[in-house]
């Protein structure tokens, strides 16, 4: 697990940058979030995210 501290200051690297970016922090999960138990949620919020920012998948579910 990734302390609050380290995660803000490496989105705030991201400040000056023109990429789009977000902070989203899922609490009690460590680095195989994606892999993990619940890794269902993970993947539906970031399909949700790339929706709001206009890019929009091709699959059986969406």
């Amino acid at each position: 697990m990734v302390p609050d501290s380290l995660t803000r200051a490496a989105y705030k690297l991201y400040g000056d940058s023109v990429a789009v970016s977000d902070l989203k922090q899922f609490a009690d999960r460590g680095h195989t979030l994606t892999v993990d138990n619940g890794w269902r949620a993970v993947a539906d919020h970031v399909l949700d995210w790339l929706a709001e920012q206009g890019i929009h998948g091709s699959g059986p579910d969406r």
